[in-house]
């Protein structure tokens, strides 16, 4: 539950912060929030509450998921202090693409395999990972179909499409982790039974 509430705010910062002129403290304040909320996801309060049942890997990975954004965060400010070659900005690119995929990709698994998220909301983090792959998949493709001249035309689609992937994993998996928690608590019990 408290994970899930984590989420929303985290979604909601994050869909402030363009009406907030990007402040930093914004971004870093939902970079934190997400942290905390997937670490949360990662280790429960419980072994039952984890939605990788603890295990050691689904653990591992969704401590990557919940860091990577900070860490990022904290490299790019690095690397805009000081230039960079151009085969040191692929290498990082690279990096930026496979790792965070990468550990979301084996954190989803872990989840769906652990069946501690019932079915069939146990595969909603990877629906989620599939939307991400889908906004980066869809503006490679009108890059190298495209005109360079015709490419500002899209912004406005890639950014839409940037927007409902991160709110589709913030606030969708919040609410869906608030949802699920909810009916998971036992039924309030009557301590004063009527006669």
């Amino acid at each position: 539950m408290s994970a899930g509430v984590g989420l929303i705010v985290c979604g909601v910062a994050c869909a402030l912060q363009p009406t907030l002129n990007s402040q930093l403290w914004v971004g870093v304040l939902a970079d934190v929030i997400f942290a905390a909320s997937v670490l949360l996801f990662a280790m429960g309060l419980s072994r039952d509450a984890s939605v990788v049942g603890r295990e050691p890997v689904g653990v591992a990975a969704l401590v990557v998921v919940g860091v990577w954004p900070l860490v990022w965060s904290v490299v790019t400010r690095v690397v805009m202090s000081d230039p960079i070659s151009p085969a040191g900005g692929s290498a990082l690119g690279l990096v930026a693409l496979l790792v965070p995929t990468a550990a979301g990709l084996l954190a989803g698994v872990r989840i769906v395999r652990s069946r501690v998220v019932p079915n069939p909301w146990r595969w909603a983090p990877l629906w989620v990972l599939g939307a991400y792959v889908f906004t980066w998949v869809i503006p490679q493709v009108v890059f190298v179909s495209q005109r360079p001249e015709e490419l500002q035309s899209f912004a406005s689609l890639f950014q839409a499409l940037a927007t409902l992937a991160t709110l589709a994993g913030t606030m969708g998996l919040g609410i869906l982790a608030i949802a699920l928690a909810a009916r998971q608590r036992p039924e309030s019990v009557e301590i004063f039974p009527t006669q």
